[in-house]
């Protein structure tokens, strides 16, 4: 991991830190995990554990759903997936990251993308009721948010999820809908951004709202699309290891700095 005093460094030279949300700023697994097994049961499909969800997220609710349906099918059948497993063939085992193997399960069980809509609409319904029920914000996020203002630089977020849950977990902290000036005072979502990340599109957008130049600009975030749209914008990024990403799939990737999470370096700001 990056040392304290790169990290410092770093943090001392920017002006705009752009957050991802969930597995970044806010813990969500515990709000996320019963909304995606009150749809799967809601179509007849197994439920999956906490864990196999963690390993579903990423690349927005969409995926989200997917990647879980094509799971609880996988379980139903004996069978195992997540994260790659050495040694184990595709019939074995899913790897919910490729998107080939995740179509093939749901073309096999006809959950084609009409169902795939239906699933993901009585999930986003459940989860908009229910998103700050078991949500906290990771130790040290609110105080670095709280940093960065007084220093008189920009808190933003970018962020995959839909845009009414997202305000709706901003708000519940504070961190925007106060009665003074929003701690984040950017956002954009997976539904209004111009693209979801790893496209570069939100990343350009918030700086230029600012007026901020890419070497001004940070990328906090803890999975694939938070290190790739940082290196598709030209900008540094600070990936958390100990978020919802997994290492073993974030390492490869060259992130230039890392740490375990925004608690190890929320004080060097």
């Amino acid at each position: 991991m990056t040392s304290s005093t790169e990290l410092k460094e770093l943090l001392d030279h920017k002006e705009l830190f752009i957050f991802d949300l969930d597995g970044t700023m806010f813990n969500s697994l515990g709000d996320l995990a019963p909304a995606v097994n009150y749809a799967l049961k809601a179509f007849g499909v197994q439920q999956i554990s906490k864990d196999n969800v963690r390993s579903c997220i990423g690349n927005g609710s969409r995926n989200l759903i997917r990647r879980s349906v094509a799971s609880g099918l996988m379980f139903a059948a004996g069978k195992t997936a997540g994260e790659p497993i050495a040694g184990k063939s595709n019939a074995e085992h899913l790897d919910v990251r490729n998107a080939e193997a995740v179509a093939a399960v749901l073309e096999s069980a006809g959950f084609d993308e009409a169902k795939i809509d239906e699933v993901l609409k009585t999930y986003s319904n459940y989860y908009w009721e229910h998103c700050t029920e078991d949500t906290e914000p990771y130790e040290g996020v609110i105080e670095i948010i709280k940093r960065i203002n007084a220093l008189g630089k920009n808190a933003a977020m970018l962020t995959n999820k839909p845009e009414l849950p997202a305000k709706k977990i901003l708000a519940k902290f504070g961190l925007i809908g106060g009665e003074s000036a929003d701690l984040i005072s950017a956002y954009l979502c997976g539904d209004t951004s111009p693209e979801r990340k790893p496209s570069p599109a939100g990343i350009f957008a918030i700086m230029n709202q600012f007026g901020i130049a890419a070497e001004k600009a940070v990328m906090i975030g803890d999975d694939t699309p938070d290190v790739m749209a940082a290196k598709n914008a030209g900008i540094d990024s600070i990936i958390c290891l100990k978020g919802f990403g997994r290492p073993e799939n974030l390492l490869p990737l060259e992130p230039k700095y890392t740490a375990g999470h925004i608690k190890d370096f929320a004080e060097l700001l």
